[in-house]
């Protein structure tokens, strides 16, 4: 839409601070008279709604303009996003522009930019403030290193991206415009740290959604065949664009290439995608990859994986041979951890090694209130606050072939297969539960917490698989006052980079010999 195009409708009132659209002379609320809003342009060292101070531009959309700036009413840096100077005075753009900020404010997830504030300044100009990301995108870092990143990176940040999607899908939403360009790297964290950003298309699951103003589908580039057509989208339309990111990111390039938007948009409904095998020649790939994001580039939704959870399930096999078949072969894959076990009781490790691989694990899980703050809690209270607190990582869990029995009451009872996989599936098991104490931290009052006892089972045991939790609360018991895991011996062998604690041994009727006990935190392995 040309700027000649753009209509001028939207007003601002002063004295209440609202906009209203149209041609009317006087507030309806207050009887105050009404002023066109005026363009904005801004500029390095501009003062923005009396407490912003506009640094630098880090980015510039289709309808809004994104500055670093620094808030001297907090003191610390912010991303300040303001309406295009064009569609400053545009009610149907203010309406989109706002509706940008209620999404964002449904997902909270340390992979998704966090939203501040957002509203009017005090002339009615409109401005979204969000967290700052220190780093660069995934498009700068392919132009600076001039190809694909390193592949252990690659798969790091393609994991992260699918963790802020499953966030995003959970609160009803499909992002819709999953690019290099709003796919930023936080450098100033761990390498590879993902953080996702741009909402300006993003709409709930269903029909695609036109604005009166412009039509605004995606990039061609980056476009899923139901955004061409222009048909329902859901979960699966952003794993479609993870599939193009992973080809630039780990390439150089999309997928399909050119310079006219209408012959990609073709091609995105209508070729075949290619091969990484063919855009890296004579490069070992990971075992699986290609297949990988053959699956999330398939033309039918239908056939591709059917969540982002189940996606970065699959994902994070991949990685787990990939490392395993990077190390050097002198270098033994346990854990650090290993060795502070063997020399806790190393006559229990070599009978636990001379039993084979785990076969199935069980989690016996509690939410718990800590303290009463007034007022003590139910179990039936517990029940409905699990429910709600645990939905992602339960669904998480079932999308992974979990068993998940509960809430109820207070308990949850997870049994989980190992498929040949016993740390790979040990350690998935522990960030979950890592995730569900985090969860259930997130509320102010009551305040909770998360233990729990993982234990190694057999799929083959009487009852591995039960219509209702089965609670053995003994295992919940005695566990340190920093710790929230108790862990079997079976578990602590596998537990990841996660440090472990002896907690006590005793001897169990009918065995002979004594049962070590070990601890281990909640906090995710890095």
């Amino acid at each position: 839409m040309d700027s000649a195009d753009v209509r001028q409708d939207l007003l601002f009132c002063r004295g209440c601070g609202k906009h209203y659209r149209g041609r009317r002379r006087r507030c309806p609320d207050d009887g105050a008279e009404l002023e066109w809003v005026r363009p904005f342009a801004g500029e390095e060292g501009t003062r923005v709604d009396d407490r912003y101070v506009l640094e630098r531009r880090i980015g510039i959309g289709g309808m809004g303009t994104v500055w670093r700036a620094r808030d001297e009413l907090t003191g610390r840096k912010v991303a300040l996003k303001l309406l295009n100077e064009r569609y400053a005075a545009h009610a149907a753009s203010a309406q989109r522009f706002l509706r940008e900020a209620r999404l964002m404010r449904k997902v909270n997830h340390p992979g998704v930019v966090s939203l501040h504030r957002f509203g009017p300044t005090g002339d009615g100009a409109l401005l979204i403030d969000m967290e700052y990301i220190d780093g660069e995108t995934v498009r700068e870092r392919v132009l600076r290193v001039g190809g694909g990143v390193d592949m252990e990176i690659g798969l790091r940040v393609l994991d992260g991206l699918l963790a802020a999607l499953a966030a995003c899908h959970d609160a009803g939403l499909v992002h819709l415009d999953v690019k290099p360009e709003n796919v930023m790297l936080h450098t100033a964290v761990h390498e590879g740290t993902v953080k996702l950003v741009d909402f300006g298309i993003a709409q709930p699951i269903g029909p695609i959604e036109h604005g009166e103003d412009f039509v605004v589908l995606g990039t061609p580039a980056f476009m899923s065949p139901e955004q061409v057509r222009g048909v329902p989208v859901d979960a699966r339309t952003d794993l479609y664009l993870v599939g193009c990111v992973a080809f630039e990111l780990l390439t150089g390039e999309p997928p399909f290439r050119g310079d006219k938007p209408f012959e990609l948009c073709q091609a995105q409904v209508l070729t075949a995608p290619p091969t990484l095998a063919e855009r890296m020649p004579g490069k070992k790939l990971p075992d699986g990859l290609d297949r990988w994001v053959a699956a999330l580039l398939e033309k039918n939704p239908d056939n591709r994986p059917r969540s982002a959870r189940v996606a970065r399930e699959a994902l994070r096999q991949i990685r787990l041979r990939h490392r395993e078949a990077s190390l050097p072969r002198a270098h033994s894959p346990r854990p650090a951890s290993i060795s502070r076990l063997m020399h806790a009781d190393p006559a229990r490790i070599q009978i636990a090694n001379s039993q084979g691989a785990v076969r199935a694990l069980r989690a016996l899980v509690e939410v718990r209130q800590i303290g009463d703050g007034g007022t003590l809690y139910g179990p039936k209270a517990l029940e409905e606050m699990a429910k709600h607190l645990l939905a992602g990582a339960v669904a998480e869990l079932r999308d992974c072939g979990a068993t998940v029995l509960g809430p109820e009451g207070a308990f949850l009872d997870i049994r989980m297969a190992c498929d040949d996989d016993e740390r790979g599936a040990i350690h998935h098991l522990l960030d979950m539960l890592g995730k569900m104490h985090a969860d259930v931290g997130r509320i102010p009052e009551p305040r909770l917490e998360v233990r729990a006892a993982v234990l190694a089972d057999s799929p083959d045991a009487p009852g591995f698989l039960q219509s209702r939790p089965q609670h053995e609360l003994a295992a919940l018991l005695h566990i340190g006052p920093d710790t929230h895991v108790r862990v079997d011996e079976h578990v602590a062998r596998w537990a990841g980079r996660r440090p472990i604690v002896r907690l006590a041994s005793f001897r169990e009727a009918g065995i002979s010999g004594l049962t070590t006990l070990y601890a281990t935190t909640l906090q995710q392995a890095v």
